[in-house]
Parts: structure tokens; sequence; C-alpha cells
């Protein structure tokens, strides 16, 4: 979906094949950094410690606030992708 002034518009099938290939294909060499690696592996291990401690009911209360927490990340990747289409059709 992009913002058209207070109305937002759903992507088209074409935008939404070309997010999946910038996510798929290009994403992944804007993310090989060092600080990308180690703050991946900082997420894996804080969840671990978070979860190991507690009973299954709170488990499943982190479990699904990371899956929320992943739902909301990736709208906002593709609210970004989103603006920047935006942005270049507006350069001449």
């Amino acid at each position: 979906m992009y913002k058209t002034g207070a109305m937002v518009i759903a992507m088209s099938d074409a935008m939404e094949i070309l997010y999946a290939y910038a996510k798929e294909e290009l994403l992944p060499s804007y993310l090989p950094s060092p600080e990308y690696r180690e703050v991946s592996r900082l997420t894996a291990r804080l969840s671990l410690r978070l979860r190991d401690p507690l009973p299954d009911d709170d488990w499943n209360t982190v479990e699904k606030y990371e899956d929320a927490a992943a739902q909301l990340h990736s709208m906002e990747l593709e609210a970004a992708f989103q603006a920047a289409f935006s942005l270049a059709r507006e350069l001449p």
C-alpha cells in the first residue's frame, strides 16, 4: 500500500513482484556487514534467554510478540519500498 494524500492504495501486482525481487535478490547484498551479523546473532541469543526461564504460557506470549514485531517490521519494509518507488517515479 502507498499513500496519495490521505488515501492509501494497495500495491499493484507489478509493484508486489518488484518488491519481492528486491527483498529476495537485492536486499541481502546490503546486509552482509559484520554489524548486521552481530545484531542478528544477538537477537537470537536474547530471544533464547527470554524463553528459557519462562513457563509455557509466558513463552507463548513472547512468541506472539516476536511474530507481531516481525509483521510490523515487514510492513515498515514494504512502506519504505513504496516510498522509494514513489520517489523514483518523481525523478526526471
